[in-house]
């Protein structure tokens, strides 16, 4: 361990939320400034175009997601956010509410009864009603990207316009959570139909109606006059101008072109942390890290540990990322069986001289020659891959680091085309995340086939008691670690969205903002008289 370090943001399965500078969560200054206001257009950063369409069943590009999701699109569930939320808690959203059978095999949701859909041909702004939840979960299970998150579900059914059924084959413990997911969007049954087209036009029962885009310049929102919710949402438009280039976010927000921007570089955060900005941190992304052990010597466990213990992945968080968590394979934002920080240190120590023990018994004592391939987002990326090797370097193995762009980069990690290689990996859940290591998975880049980690997913998606389930995924991460050392995230990074002082109740989350945009406002708009 490096002198000098402090201690990491460990959350220990609470969302945090830090705010610093001007005022509390959620944008704002520390003067009074009233109650919310109706009216205004909110302008934010989209760090990056949609890369591809629009599809609900189809598109999981987190920049279509966090576009449309919750914002445009409503779900069944949704996660509670607030100024008082610390733990991520589940809340109903187009379903009042819920019920589950004690055998775990039969979920009911009555749903509101207030909701329509956004007045767009050919739905005009009909009620929302059980048979478009039967549409959207039949199709979803047929042929989209949700089928996963439904594999127990055997039938949806309707008994009457308000009531969805699920009827189970087995137990399947994360059924809430991924119906509260980002991508778990329902969508009118004209649109399940083919009665309009699903890529280009979004439909949905959401505060806010999708308006206009100009592409690689700018997507529009405006505010859905029908929507369920009393007065909401206060803003008449949210204008998203796609800006990724760090210095014309920076230029615009010290301007006031700009809203709310995002960034993952804390030095780029803390030259806002002043009297006419807030900056709030959340828990991102993982930094994910694989080893094929189809290329020699990563085919020797030994090896494969060697170097996890030969790098200082603490030290990399706290000088590279600032604000970072030093994690194990789940998520502590979002999970209470994350591994604590004093866990990890314990199986993942920073151990050089362990690491040149295991590379002389796995017959390396001078250690070899290898290559890291390094998908790059930002400087952050490349920053990590100079760590590593450096680290690396100290017990003699010689890294060549090669660069790829996030698209070569996915397509590397998918055909194992790579002896190490680090990205970041958005995963949220826990069922989500082990899916990752599943053999015969598209995402299972690191080739793990571990018959006991196999068999521990089955039994954590199965049972019924939290408390067993929760011991399960702490004895899986441990064996990750010790045992397969295939892939880890060794470190959570955080991310940093810039408010100013106009924008008032924006309350970040690890998923999307969502719904909850229908509560933000602006502070310079005329009070009610």
């Amino acid at each position: 361990m490096r002198p000098g370090r402090a201690a990491a943001l460990v959350l220990a399965g609470a969302l945090a939320l830090s705010s610093c500078g001007a005022g509390g969560g959620g944008g704002g200054n520390d003067g009074p400034v009233g109650d919310p206001r109706p009216g205004g257009t909110l302008i934010w950063q989209l760090p990056a175009e949609v890369s591809t369409d629009l599809h609900p069943l189809e598109s999981s590009d987190p920049s279509a997601t966090g576009l449309i999701s919750g914002s445009v699109y409503g779900k069944l569930l949704d996660w509670r956010t607030g100024p008082d939320v610390t733990e991520m808690e589940l809340e109903g959203d187009l379903a009042e509410s819920w019920e589950v059978s004690d055998d775990g095999l039969t979920y009911t949701f009555a749903l509101r009864r207030d909701v329509t859909w956004h007045d767009v041909e050919p739905v005009n702004g009909r009620p929302f009603v059980a048979d478009d939840v039967v549409a959207t979960i039949t199709a979803m299970k047929e042929r989209g990207l949700q089928a996963y998150m439904l594999e127990a579900v055997q039938s949806v059914q309707a008994p009457d316009e308000h009531t969805v059924v699920l009827n189970l084959s087995t137990p399947f413990a994360p059924l809430l959570e991924y119906l509260a997911y980002h991508t778990f969007l329902m969508v009118p049954r004209e649109g399940i139909e083919g009665q309009y087209d699903l890529d280009t036009v979004a439909i949905g029962t959401g505060p806010f109606l999708l308006a206009e885009h100009t592409p690689d310049v700018e997507w529009v929102l405006r505010r859905n006059p029908d929507y369920h919710v009393p007065d909401r949402p206060y803003l008449d438009e949210i204008r998203r101008p796609v800006i990724s280039d760090t210095a014309a976010t920076t230029a615009a927000l010290r301007s006031g072109r700009l809203d709310v921007g995002t960034t993952s570089d804390v030095n780029v955060a803390d030259e806002f942390r002043d009297g006419d900005f807030t900056v709030d941190e959340t828990p991102g992304a993982p930094v994910s890290f694989y080893l094929n052990p189809r290329e020699e010597p990563f085919d020797d466990v030994r090896v494969r540990r060697a170097v996890s213990l030969a790098i200082d992945w603490e030290g990399m968080g706290e000088t590279i990322r600032g604000s970072f968590n030093l994690t194990s394979i789940l998520r502590p934002d979002v999970s209470d069986a994350a591994l604590t920080e004093d866990e990890v240190r314990e199986i993942r120590p920073f151990d050089p001289e362990q690491a040149r023990r295991l590379l002389a018994e796995a017959g390396l004592p001078e250690g070899f020659t290898t290559t890291l391939t390094v998908q790059r987002v930002d400087d952050e990326d490349v920053r990590e891959a100079q760590w590593i090797q450096a680290d690396l370097a100290e017990v003699g193995i010689d890294v060549t680091i090669e660069t790829v762009d996030p698209g070569t980069g996915i397509e590397r990690r998918r055909n194992h085309e790579f002896a190490m290689t680090k990205a970041l990996r958005t995963v949220h859940l826990p069922d989500q995340t082990w899916r990752d290591f599943m053999p015969g998975y598209i995402e299972n880049y690191a080739l793990v086939d571990d018959q006991q980690l196999v068999d521990d997913y089955a039994r954590t998606r199965s049972t019924t008691d939290p408390d067993e389930q929760r011991e399960l995924h702490r004895a899986m991460q441990t064996r990750m670690e010790t045992e397969i050392v295939q892939g880890l995230f060794p470190i959570q990074k955080f991310d940093y969205t810039i408010f100013s002082a106009r924008a008032q109740d924006l309350h970040p989350v690890p998923i999307h903002h969502g719904r909850r945009l229908a509560e933000v406002w602006l502070s310079d708009q005329p009070e009610s008289p």
